[in-house]
């Protein structure tokens, strides 16, 4: 993947609790978090569910281009389906920077 020099993001399903997303060799690497109610959970903890959005160019023709920004956040099941760890993992106007930008979840 890091020979691709085009791949930004890796995401991943199931580790009981861990729903962390960390930069390793400039991929993200995310786990979606845990959402399931029959196995493995902790009191107090919600239940969450990684939410992943790849914004796309339109072309001027009406299609779509390439991958313009990919933001991802955890929407939790709660009484508010409330929303936590908004990240802004790449743009493409950005794509020089080395910073990961915390963003407001959608």
């Amino acid at each position: 993947m890091v020979g691709a020099g085009d791949v930004k993001a890796v995401f991943t399903g199931h580790d009981h609790l861990n729903d962390f997303c960390g930069k390793l060799t400039d991929i993200h690497l995310c786990y979606a978090g845990g959402f399931g109610y029959h196995a493995y959970g902790k009191a107090g903890w919600s239940r969450r569910a990684r939410v992943v959005v790849a914004t796309l160019e339109k072309l001027e023709e009406g299609g779509w281009g390439g991958v313009k920004s990919i933001k991802t956040w955890k929407r939790l099941d709660d009484h508010h389906l409330t929303t936590i760890d908004g990240q802004a993992l790449w743009s493409k106007s950005s794509s020089g920077s080395r910073r990961k930008k915390q963003i407001p979840a959608a």
